[in-house]
């Protein structure tokens, strides 16, 4: 058959997708589930099989251009090969999802842009993606986006904000956005957001607006259930509250409030530990903080670092100020974490505003002490540790001992995730090697 090989690959993917196709039927419901899925249909089987390495049980989005053609394509084209910082939201009134990322040729590339897509049935099958800012081809240059931070108000409105540059080569710089009352069928116009000046980042001589970054997407853990998330801003972090959102606000009115900026943030300078790792240039950066709720109403923060361990804070008045940052441990007087300058997500797995204190996150499990030139990498397989809520324990949540989750060698695993909890349906959205944009079910399984 002229597309035996195909086949084969598309229907053990469709098996591990759908997840209610049974063996036997695979073969009769090979048509329809080719059908339904024509962007795996349409894949080679060598690649059909790559997309498949991490095991999802979700596929979003394959690229056009190939994962290990790096810098090889074709400027003329829509940069798709790099795919990061993936944020799936669902819209509970509309019965949609909602995934927004960051998407390029490669990362840093310079025609960075922000792109848009939709399931109507699960998560099973997407809207091919649509661009809302940013470049989208290295042969004709416009000024980059990224870091965008989508949010659903009360209403129904959806609201996407971004980091814009207003410079070529430039650093992430300001904050622009706009709505879309129609499920992002259209959008306002975007406009630039004015925000007031903050104390300056000790040891940090950027302008006030520039060097931002809000990976992961707000969440209701704010003061009256507001939006809120942690803000990497130079070598610190700080965070922010959006105030009005759910007043559904014309985009350049939104206000925001800024906790823990300048002596305030979480830094190397307010470790509580002792660290003797020091790069070679000297630099040192606190970035990056997921942030969960604790069943007794404080808020939990997990950070990267470049000392070679991941660092946690807790906040008992809402995020306006923060303990010492201390390094993660399993629990107590256990050894710390190890983990290098990469994404460490933390969730909350009955839901990601619940407090229910049963969580889980991601560690790499490594450092490397001997390269003083970088705390990046090479990063290597994630490890998911499962976390219980104790609260006579100074480290309020205990950890298992790390679970192997994914490897993709000769890859940067970073984990700019998501995660979605929708019925029984508990989905960490991920880019796998910053390419492939998939989802995994984190079942019960994981927490025994």
């Amino acid at each position: 058959m002229k597309y035996a090989s195909r086949q084969k690959y598309a229907l053990i993917a469709f098996s591990v997708i759908a997840g209610t196709v049974a063996v036997a039927d695979i073969e009769r419901n090979a048509d329809k589930l080719m059908s339904e899925h024509p962007m795996l249909r349409t894949l080679h089987a060598k690649r059909l099989k790559d997309v498949m390495l991490t095991k999802p049980d979700y596929v979003v989005y394959v690229p056009k251009q190939e994962m290990h053609l790096y810098k090889k394509t074709n400027p003329q084209e829509i940069g798709d090969r790099y795919n990061d910082h993936f944020q799936v939201l669902y819209d509970d009134k509309r019965k949609l999802y909602y995934a927004f990322w960051t998407q390029a040729s490669w990362e840093g590339a310079g025609d960075h842009h922000i792109v848009f897509s939709k399931s109507a049935d699960d998560g099973r099958t997407w809207t091919e993606p649509v661009t809302l800012a940013g470049s989208e081809r290295r042969a004709y240059k416009r000024l980059g986006a990224s870091w965008q931070q989508p949010m659903l108000s009360k209403s129904g409105r959806l609201y996407c904000y971004w980091n814009q540059k207003v410079r070529q080569g430039g650093c992430n710089e300001l904050l622009y956005g706009f709505y879309s009352d129609d499920a992002g069928e259209s959008w306002s116009d975007p406009v630039l957001v004015h925000y007031p000046r903050r104390p300056q980042i000790p040891g940090y001589i950027a302008t006030v607006k520039s060097g931002w970054i809000n990976w992961q997407r707000p969440l209701r853990l704010g003061e009256n259930g507001k939006y809120f998330v942690g803000c990497s801003r130079g070598p610190a972090i700080e965070f922010w509250q959006y105030e009005n959102i759910d007043d559904d606000p014309p985009a350049e009115d939104l206000k925001i409030s800024f906790f823990a900026s300048g002596t305030n943030s979480l830094s190397r300078s307010r470790l509580a530990e002792k660290s003797d790792f020091v790069l070679s240039s000297g630099e040192s950066r606190f970035e990056e903080a997921g942030i969960v709720k604790l069943p007794d109403g404080r808020l939990f923060a997990l950070a990267r670092t470049q000392v070679g361990y991941p660092v946690w804070s807790v906040s008992s008045n809402g995020g306006r100020t923060w303990t010492d940052p201390k390094y993660l441990r399993r629990k107590d007087g256990s050894e710390p974490f190890l983990h290098p300058r990469s994404p460490c997500p933390i969730y909350d797995w009955v839901a990601p505003e619940a407090g229910s204190g049963k969580y889980f996150a991601f560690v790499h499990n490594k450092f490397n002490f001997e390269n003083k030139r970088s705390a990046s990498g090479p990063r290597g397989a994630l490890y998911l540790i499962a976390g219980k809520f104790n609260p006579n324990a100074e480290q309020p949540i205990e950890f298992s001992e790390p679970k192997f989750f994914l490897e993709r060698k000769n890859a940067w695993n970073s984990f700019y995730t998501s995660y979605t909890v929708v019925g029984d349906k508990r989905i960490l959205w991920y880019p796998d090697g910053k390419h492939y944009l998939l989802g995994r079910e984190i079942g019960e399984e994981w927490f025994k």
